[in-house]
């Protein structure tokens, strides 16, 4: 059994070996493959070395299940092949791990086939996703899963089941920052208003990051497409607009923030309305910003995410969604994720800055610009606080 290294934040090798574990993926016996795929999971969640070209071998393998393996084997298979995503992330050789996702049969891979496959159905989805936030270099790239996600929520089979829907919506709100725009056959805000009003506490979490994101995207409620035509005739009187959903979606947003819902637990009502508070003051901030009453800058909200001693500050809606996903998806191995995967958080996502707290605090490098800034910003306020100083004496 594979067991993470505390001093590095990858495993063992006495520990783990890549190469048995290839040779457990090609035995005949399920028991054999199933512990294979453990161990690599658990290797992989720790931020392991995938450089060893047997990690490649041992993705191929995890491929080969997915198209002819049982279902606890293809969910396992999904869940490797999206952490070695997060931990190569974008060279060259890997982007083609999106193209190998999307050659397969996709949609009926994300769907689930009844009630008991929405585990592995959830995995397929989590695992495009992840793969997306990881390889996905071009716009394109990830409005190709920004598509193939809505195309899942439109499903029934995926409506009728609130993990598979709930899990669709959040790689649909997870990939819209990357795609920086939707199609205009995507319209979110119905969906949206009718996550909220759900009975199913994840469905109302994920229709709020949705929002969140669309408003901070600048992605509205608005009409249908008026012919480009009209737009140049100066008399042209738009046509009266249908009822406006942004103040019906504030409305629920606030409901969810400061009403009392009893079938609430009490677990589930603080995190739950520590979440739509958030939300609320952001739909207000940026409302008042769209009227010019506050500066963009002031109106992004701050937010700082804690986990095993690890402190990361995130200012935007888009930067934050991503931060959770990738906190629920790599799971325990988290913290040696952020410590170690800088490619992913520090060049792909841009999360700059990560500290710990005591003996443990770590600093994740920063940019030879940022680092410049930096320097820039304290020597400005150290002058600043030796002139201040200078008049308090003079004046005394």
């Amino acid at each position: 059994m594979a067991r993470g290294d505390s001093n590095s934040g990858e495993l063992s090798a006495r520990a783990f070996s890549i190469q048995g574990c290839v040779g457990m993926l090609h035995q005949n016996k399920r028991v054999a493959r199933e512990e294979g795929l453990k161990d690599l999971i658990e290797a992989l969640e720790g931020f392991a070395c995938a450089d060893d070209h047997r990690y490649e071998r041992a993705v191929d393998r995890c491929f080969y299940f997915l198209h002819s393996g049982p279902a606890k084997e293809r969910k396992d298979a999904y869940r490797a092949i999206g952490l070695y995503a997060l931990t190569v992330g974008p060279k060259a050789e890997q982007t083609l791990l999106l193209d190998r996702l999307f050659d397969l049969d996709r949609l009926a891979g994300m769907l689930p086939s009844s009630p008991s496959d929405a585990a592995r159905a959830v995995a397929a989805i989590d695992c495009l996703a992840a793969t997306t936030l990881a390889c996905a270099k071009l716009s394109w790239e990830a409005k190709r899963t920004l598509k193939a996600t809505w195309e899942v929520i439109q499903q029934p089979a995926a409506a009728a089941i609130p993990e598979v829907l709930a899990a669709a919506v959040s790689a649909w709100t997870v990939t819209l920052p990357a795609a920086l725009f939707i199609e205009d056959d995507m319209t979110p805000f119905v969906l949206i208003a009718n996550l909220l009003r759900a009975s199913d506490a994840d469905l109302r979490m994920a229709g709020g990051h949705a929002l969140a994101v669309c408003i901070e995207l600048d992605i509205l409620p608005r009409q249908p497409n008026i012919p480009w035509q009209y737009y140049h005739y100066r008399n042209y009187k738009l046509p009266e607009p249908e009822p406006d959903e942004r103040p019906a979606l504030e409305s629920r947003v606030a409901e969810l923030a400061f009403g009392v819902n009893p079938a609430r637990t009490k677990k589930a009502h603080d995190w739950e309305t520590v979440l739509f508070r958030q939300i609320d003051d952001f739909l207000k901030k940026n409302e008042q910003q769209r009227e010019g009453l506050l500066t963009k800058k002031k109106q992004r909200p701050e937010e700082s995410i804690l986990h095993a001693g690890c402190v990361i500050k995130v200012s935007n809606w888009g930067k934050q969604v991503q931060l959770k996903f990738l906190k629920h998806y790599i799971a325990q191995g988290f913290d040696h994720h952020v410590r170690l995967n800088l490619p992913l958080f520090r060049d792909s996502l841009g999360l700059t800055r990560a500290a710990g707290r005591g003996a443990h605090r770590e600093d994740l490098p920063l940019p030879a610009h940022e680092e410049k800034q930096l320097r820039k910003d304290r020597k400005s306020k150290a002058l600043k606080r030796d002139l201040r100083d200078k008049m308090q004496h003079y004046d005394d």
